[in-house]
């Protein structure tokens, strides 16, 4: 199985979309498929179907979950041929820049019977209305925990010995070496989802260099870390509550993988030792408040793939899936003559 991640992320601000990290910058778009569709019409169920023949045929794959969601998929990259399927519906809704040219829309939706759903228009909307007042409330506790993320980290960055930071930083470059302009992606490796934190970091670790940095202090000290590091593509990931912030950095051209993951071998970097002074006490007790907002506001998610799976059973009972299953097959034989 090919290396997965999370486009966007449940934060502080909202819904925060990475999707454009989906291709690299330095890497060729051949043909993205959109797909459109309602919930529960096999969207999901389309781009497994594709990374698993994919795979099958000895393709790289690369598997972008749902942040809300992770058993299911919002893109996959089928990475030496440059095709990207992803979900083209709220909350990261894409139409083509190139129609035709580049990219294509899977209207997924087409066989949804009118006739059928209307007759639970009011079920629909009702549910609909629920399900984003359940994301509201659960954005509203991350939005709070991320003021006191941001208060822990001004905390913690005023007891940083920068020097240190940036002698380090200078330290791993000169062992990695660094390998043409810089250029970044950006994406996640942690989710705030309804089956709680998820993480993807211990994946990456696998046949890189990995440098480790713990302590309390470990995910502002990472974040400095990877700021400073100077090399060539970056692809950064972000942290989930605030994705400003560095939490993991691969550099795969150097083989090298930076993070805060805990149970990960590897060089270690205590953060105590970049700090000039100790941190005031309200920083741990930041760090507190924050997980107790993050794990409410993920029990509001939980909620929320409660509703949408009753969306997904009304949704089920008025599609055809001989017609979508039908065009999936041609969708998938048109795939392999591209």
């Amino acid at each position: 199985m090919g290396l997965c991640y999370f486009s966007g992320s449940n934060s502080g601000e909202g819904f925060h979309n990475y999707f454009d990290g989906v291709v690299p910058a330095w890497e060729r778009l051949t043909r993205y498929f959109m797909i459109k569709g309602g919930p529960g019409v096999g969207k999901s169920t389309l781009m497994k179907r594709v990374a698993a023949k994919a795979e099958e045929a000895g393709e790289e794959v690369e598997r972008f979950y749902c942040s809300g969601d992770p058993d299911s998929l919002d893109a996959v990259r089928l990475v030496k041929r440059g095709i990207v399927f992803a979900d083209a519906t709220s909350p990261h809704t894409m139409d083509p820049q190139f129609p035709g040219a580049v990219e294509e829309i899977v209207n997924l939706g087409e066989q949804i019977d009118r006739n059928r759903i209307v007759k639970y228009r009011d079920e629909v909307e009702a549910l609909t209305r629920k399900n984003k007042g359940s994301y509201r409330r659960g954005y509203a506790f991350l939005k709070a925990a991320k003021a006191l993320e941001e208060e822990r980290y001004r905390e913690i960055a005023d007891c940083v010995d920068r020097e240190k930071v940036k002698k380090q930083a200078k330290d791993i470059g000169e062992r990695i070496g660094s390998v043409g302009k810089e250029e970044k992606r950006k994406l996640f490796l942690d989710a705030l989802s309804c089956k709680g934190r998820v993480s993807f970091a211990k994946e990456l670790c696998e046949g890189n260099r990995v440098y480790r940095v713990l302590g309390e202090e470990k995910d502002v000290i990472t974040d400095l870390l990877a700021k400073e590091i100077q090399s060539g593509r970056k692809e950064l990931f972000c942290s989930p509550l605030c994705p400003e912030r560095v939490r993991h950095m691969l550099l795969r051209e150097r083989d090298f993988f930076l993070t805060t993951e805990t149970g990960t071998d590897g060089t270690m970097l205590p953060a105590s030792d970049y700090l000039k002074k100790d941190c005031h006490v309200l920083a741990e007790r930041y760090a507190e408040e924050a997980r107790r907002l993050e794990n409410m506001a993920m029990d509001c998610f939980k909620e929320c793939k409660r509703i949408h799976d009753e969306l997904e059973e009304i949704y089920k009972e008025c599609v055809d899936f001989a017609t979508i299953t039908e065009r999936t097959e041609r969708l998938l034989d048109l795939l392999w003559e591209l």
